[in-house]
């Protein structure tokens, strides 16, 4: 095969496979993905080495003979199921519903049709008596209403603390505390940093141990189902949190709660009940209690460990603990007219449960990023992609089960890097961030996922689409109805209805810190940012500081902070969305991008506790008078 017939040919693969060769980088330059980058994201998509031409042959080949007759996933907007085109001729099929009931369906030589206004959710599509099956996902066109003129306060809760009951971690407790000061000032949205699973020395909460069960280290202890026993105090004043000693702590106690539980039948039964709510939460448990004994690389574990009981026991109890704290909290916010605000990572920890769970689904891959502005070098998330045409032959059950359980208790729901269900960076494991390329998704399949659910949910849905975003993403997240984000800040613009509109946001710095160059100092000594451009970063966010004064007319960082604020609560944004931190003059980050044991990530505690807040009369005025000027200001 000559040079350009080999070229044309591993072209011909990457189109076949969704694989980009060219994309758009952050300063609008077209990029052409080298041979051997895109022949390695080939490898590990395909599953298959693809280093001789033969090789390339085969699996162009392979991939035409395998190609299913029928779709495997098939979208049925506003219940309206267009003709479904097959490869062969059809004998008679069948639409079983959710439900268990059937529809009939026409046949029409290679097509099929369905006059039934299907209902929402997930059906299936049965060819032949099951010879062929694909899956139906029946969804509304829009997602559900988001709220609307609304201001919002977001805080992880890690770094909540309460006078006499901080265990060193901030609790599902403190957030309710948070909420409860927020109804009385007038904010609606109480947001918050994901609460799901994690190991024990992974603190970040974009990198969970599963994106379907919850973290106990956010139990509240003064509010366990038939427990009295004091909870664990941590340190006075500690600084930040200290997730090695206060996890031991926290999970002593709820190993001493959960073994109550085995010995108190209603107790017990009701952990049952809700297991039989949640069956998979069993399976959780089993993968979790292997891990506690036999360390979370569950590729070498072997086949014949049998999981101990009394860990069983332990992450049944806690998961069901959990479940009924938020659910209780979710509920009180619904009940007051108010929105719980969380986060869904994009992806799980390479030795998770989810991963574990469906091992086939993941290529040897890692998630990430192209370079940019910041990170000229690319970047490497450590979280594994799954494979498009897998995650399609069982409906997109991973994603579907990540996004339900956010949407069990969330009234509002982020879903960081949203342009991830267009196309997804791969970096193939043992390769360089820069060394990878762009993946398609099946986007229209996902949306309607996150709107079916978000509709059963009665939840809105925002979409983090900060960044280099493809026209794809903004015109699906318009046409389903999602938010998009807008940051405030020099030179915004006006943010739009669609919009949710923040100061900051926990991958940046508090204004306090970027008005300082704060960030620009932490960069140049983690050796990201050399002299020359850390010089040239101060100059220009001098003039950006200089431009923010002159916009309103003030002069220090606080007061440009006050009127930053105010303009987002005077915009047309459907929310407005306030950092604690921003709130609190925090000049400390919660996390920066791209470091890991370089900085102390994911673990600050703020230093006013929720009381000393609520008792702050200064505090609550200047959030009722942002609330009210949402109010004020609200379109009709």
């Amino acid at each position: 095969m000559s040079e350009s017939k080999r070229t044309r040919a591993v072209a011909r693969l990457a189109r076949e496979s969704g694989v980009l060769t060219e994309w758009v980088d952050a300063w609008g330059n077209e990029q052409q993905v080298a041979r051997d980058d895109l022949l390695g994201v080939l490898s590990v998509l395909t599953g298959r080495p693809l280093n001789t031409e033969e090789a390339v042959s085969d699996t162009l080949g392979d991939i035409s003979a395998d190609r299913p007759p029928i779709e495997p996933v098939v979208v049925a907007w506003d219940g309206v199921l267009r003709p479904v085109p097959t490869g062969f001729q059809i004998r008679e099929a069948v639409i079983v519903l959710e439900d268990g009931r059937e529809v009939p369906v026409g046949v029409s030589g290679r097509s099929l049709t369905s006059e039934t206004q299907l209902p929402t959710g997930y059906h299936e599509l049965v060819v032949d008596g099951g010879i062929h099956t694909s899956h139906i996902l029946s969804a509304p066109s829009r997602a559900h209403h988001s709220p609307r003129d609304v201001l919002g306060l977001v805080a992880p809760t890690y770094s909540l603390r309460r006078l006499h009951t901080d265990a060193g971690v901030g609790s599902v407790g403190d957030l309710a505390a948070l909420a409860e000061l927020c109804h009385v000032v007038g904010v609606d949205v109480v947001g918050t940093l994901p609460l799901l699973a994690a190991f024990d020395d992974q603190p970040s909460p974009y990198s969970p141990a599963s994106r379907r069960a919850w973290n106990e280290m956010f139990v509240d202890f003064g509010n366990i189902p038939d427990w009295d026993e004091p909870g664990p105090v941590g340190s006075e004043g500690s600084t930040w949190v200290d997730y090695d000693a206060t996890g031991r702590t926290i999970r002593s106690d709820l190993l001493r709660y959960s073994a109550h539980v085995t010995v108190t039948p209603r107790l017990r039964a009701q952990v049952e009940a809700y297991l039989k709510r949640e069956p998979e939460m069993r399976r959780y448990a089993e993968f979790r209690a292997l891990a506690d004994v036999h360390g979370r690389n569950w590729r070498a574990w072997g086949d014949s460990l049998v999981p101990d009981r009394e860990r069983v026991g332990y992450h049944e109890t806690v998961q069901w603990v959990m479940d009924k704290q938020l659910t209780n909290l979710s509920c009180g916010l619904r009940d007051r007219g108010q929105y719980l605000y969380l986060d869904l990572p994009i992806g799980c920890h390479a030795d998770g449960y989810d991963i574990w769970d469906d091992p086939g689904l993941f290529a040897s891959a890692s998630l990430g990023a192209p370079p940019d502005t910041l990170f000229v070098g690319g970047q490497d998330w450590g979280l594994p992609a799954s494979i498009p045409s897998l995650a399609r032959k069982d409906g997109h059950a991973n994603f579907r089960r990540a996004v339900q359980r956010q949407l069990s208790v969330a009234g509002l729901l982020r879903i960081d890097h949203v342009m991830g269900i267009h196309r997804a960076w791969w970096v193939p494991h043992g390769a360089g961030a820069t060394q990878g390329a762009y993946v398609m998704q099946a986007a229209e399949e996902m949306f309607a996922i996150i709107c079916i659910e978000s509709v059963r949910a009665c939840a809105g849905v925002v979409g983090e689409n900060l960044g280099t975003v493809p026209p794809e993403i903004r015109d699906g997240l318009s046409h389903h109805g999602l938010l998009g984000i807008t940051m405030a800040g020099n030179g915004a613009t006006e943010p739009k209805p669609t919009e949710l509109v923040a100061l900051s946001s926990h991958d940046t710095p508090t204004f306090a810190a970027w008005w300082k160059a704060l960030d620009v100092e932490d960069l140049e000594d983690l050796g990201v940012f050399d002299d020359r451009r850390a010089t040239a970063e101060r100059d220009s966010r001098a003039l950006d500081v200089g431009q923010l004064r002159g916009r309103f007319g003030t002069d220090s960082s606080k007061e440009t902070q006050d009127a930053l604020m105010t303009w987002m609560a005077q915009s047309d944004a459907a929310v407005a969305l306030v950092n604690l931190d921003d709130l609190l003059l925090e000049e400390r980050r919660q996390n920066i991008p791209g470091t890991y044991l370089e900085r102390p990530n994911w673990r600050l505690r703020h230093d006013r506790t929720l009381d000393d807040l609520s008792s702050d009369a200064t505090f609550s005025e200047h959030l009722r008078g942002l609330g009210e000027s949402r109010r004020a200001d609200a379109k009709i």
